[in-house]
Order: C-alpha cells, then structure tokens, then sequence
C-alpha cells in the first residue's frame, strides 16, 4: 500500500477514500499530484525488480560458465574395444555407438558400461555390464570379451563329451568356454571329433555312426549267451504249461475210470484207474519242477 501525502501529512488509500466520501473533496491538482507521486512509485519498484533480475540471470551465466569451463578442462577419452565387432554400447543408459568406439568426452566419475553382442537375439549371447570410473584428463581404454556358448547336439542323444580326457557332460550340451575341439562317445556308435570354431549360430549338431559288429568272438559269446538264456526260460515255461495239462488231463481220466468201476465192480477199471493216477502224479511233479526252474531263471536274469 503506497502511502500519499495531503498538505504534507501522510495518509494512506484508506484514508483518501474515506475524505472523498466525507464531501471532503480534494482539488484537482492534489489528486494529479497523488497520480504522479504513485506513478512514480511503481517506476522505482519496477526499476528495482529488473535490477535485480539481471543480476541473478548474469550470476547464473557467469556460474554456469565457470562450470562447463572446469567439466571441459576435466573430462577424457574412453576407448572401448570388443572380441566382436559391431557390439552396441550404452553409457549410463544412452546409446552412444558399436565397438570399436572412441567416446572424446565422459565427465569423470563412475559411470555404467552395458555392451550387447551383434547377435542379441540369440539366448546363447549375453550382455557385458560393466561399471568404471573415470578419472579428470585421463585417457582410457578398456578391452571386453564376449564369452560365447556353444550348445552341442548329437544323434542320438546321450553321448558323452571329452576335453581330452575329461569327460564334461553329455548331450545335449550348452558349454561357455571356447573349447578348441571335442571328442563325442557313445556305446555302440564311432567317436566322433568336433570344432568349435565350425558351429552354426553357437550351435554344434553332430551325426553319430553306428559301429557294425560281425565275425568277433565277443559278440558270438554275447549273441550266444542271450540266446541261451531266453531258450531256457522257453523250455521251462512251456514244460510247466504241458506237465499241469497232462496232469489234468489224467485226473479227469481217472476219475471216470473210476465211476465206471463203481458202477460194473470191473477190477480192469480199477487197475485203470491206479495207471491214471500215478501218471497224473507225475505230471504234476514235472509242473512244479517246471515253474520253479523258471522262477530261479527269472530271477538270475
């Protein structure tokens, strides 16, 4: 609120309104006088007001200023090289090239390196993150190495994977270290050799030969072995099927030979009867002796 005079005594707005609905009127000349006195009031809070602004708008220039003077006398090169070219970098979230890459100006600090390989969309390749620190009017060249995996396939599967001597796993198999060659085994087939450098997209499929074997001692023994004992579990269950047959075959005879005796009181039926009996006793012998047998060769088996 600006404060005016009126015949040398200040009063405020309040108070000039309340004088003219008082019927105190003023003159003429005192409200062009009041006018001025306010106008020029507000020309000095305006005149300050700028003053003011262009000082903080020429401290802040002159701040920042200073500030991309010193980051521009401190910042440095970086270098950045992969096994792999063509790698996309991003540093602190900003792509900024493929490798090999020079960046002329990283502000010192740590920052955060992520480098992804050419062919990120295999799940066999992954990202390089790396966190580094840079120091003031230093140059500075990092080197990365992208581990590559190789998933190794054979047909059939389930054959075993050597580093020389040293059996590593079986297939299918995701290696990460490049391995310069690998021999695959699996019985009954040819050991295979296999280079890593000759894989596919990092992968390594491998066809596997079956070995043919004729005319060895080993595999007549074998043969002859297996034939053997599927022959004797033959006979013996086959023994057992026709001895229990045979046996009830002569108990139905001889019970009736035996109704036939009882009927005529014929002692030839009843010598029969006893021939029938013995033979059904028999072969109930060989049906026990026979399922036993074949029991035990099971379980031998």
């Amino acid at each position: 609120m600006f404060r005016l005079k009126w015949n040398g005594t200040p009063f405020s707005e309040r108070d000039a309104l309340s004088r003219l609905c008082s019927h105190k009127p003023l003159t003429s000349l005192r409200v062009t006088q009041i006018f001025i006195s306010t106008k020029n009031s507000m020309k000095k809070i305006l005149y300050v007001v700028f003053l003011s602004l262009a000082f903080s708008a020429t401290t802040y220039a002159e701040e920042k200023a200073d500030s991309l003077a010193s980051n521009s006398s401190s910042i440095s090169p970086i270098t950045i090289q992969t096994n792999v070219e063509g790698a996309r970098v991003f540093l602190d979230a900003d792509s900024v090239g493929v490798t090999p890459l020079t960046i002329p100006a990283v502000t010192p600090g740590y920052h955060c390196v992520k480098i992804i390989p050419p062919n990120a969309e295999s799940w066999l390749s992954e990202p390089i993150v790396d966190s580094i620190l840079v120091q003031p009017r230093t140059a500075q060249t990092l080197h990365y190495s992208f581990t590559q995996k190789t998933l190794i396939l054979s047909s059939p599967s389930g054959a075993e994977v050597f580093l020389k001597d040293s059996l590593i796993g079986t297939t299918p198999l995701v290696i990460k270290t490049d391995f310069p060659s690998l021999k695959l085994k699996k019985q009954g087939f040819e050991e295979a050799d296999i280079e890593i450098a000759s894989a596919k997209c990092g992968i390594v499929s491998t066809q596997l030969k079956k070995v043919w074997q004729s005319g060895t001692e080993e595999s007549i023994f074998k043969d002859s072995e297996e034939n053997g004992s599927s022959l004797r579990l033959y006979i013996t269950g086959a023994t057992a099927i026709l001895a229990g047959a045979a046996s009830a075959y002569f108990k139905v005879r001889a019970d009736n030979s035996y109704s036939q005796y009882v009927r005529s009181s014929d002692p030839s039926q009843l010598s029969e009867v006893n021939r029938l009996d013995t033979a059904a006793g028999i072969a109930l012998v060989a049906t026990q002796m026979s399922l036993g047998l074949f029991t035990y060769f099971i379980l031998s088996e």
